[in-house]
């Protein structure tokens, strides 16, 4: 089940709260890192045996559409979805190593993005960027996070 702060989320975007969209959205708020939509699969028939693959696949569809879970293509790997934990517009940083993706806020490419409007006298309306590298931590710039008990 998802925590209120999602579900809240939802209802904003205009959309019902299901037993299959609160498992889903659960599901992805719980994963540490993107989900793949097998793995989404399969974690959602440990919790509801009678939500078919389709339905995950409509739910997910649906969940981007209202801006929580975007899909992240990392290439040379399966594409996986993560829920943002910001409806504003961002974009992605994604660690090729161990698949970390942290949220970049627009303000970090708004300069970027005038600048390509003065440039190339080219308005633009909307633009998505994912940034692929190696975190701090894989690079070795980071220690290690502690152990969990």
């Amino acid at each position: 089940m998802a925590s209120n702060t999602v579900r809240e989320r939802i209802l904003r975007s205009g959309r019902r709260i299901t037993p299959q969209r609160d498992a889903i959205a659960g599901i992805l708020e719980r994963a540490e890192q993107p989900v793949s939509a097998q793995e989404l699969c399969d974690a959602v028939g440990e919790v509801d045996p009678q939500i078919g693959r389709a339905t995950v696949f409509r739910t997910l569809q649906s969940l981007m559409e209202a801006g929580l879970v975007q899909r992240i293509t990392i290439p040379g790997a399966e594409t996986r979805y993560l829920l943002c934990s910001t409806a504003e517009h961002h974009h992605h940083l994604v660690c090729r190593e161990c698949g970390a993706v942290e949220e970049l806020p627009e303000r970090g490419v708004a300069s970027f993005l005038a600048r390509v409007e003065r440039e190339h006298r080219f308005l633009v309306d909307h633009a998505t960027f994912d940034v692929y590298g190696t975190c701090a931590r894989c690079a070795g710039r980071e220690p290690e996070p502690a152990a969990r008990p």
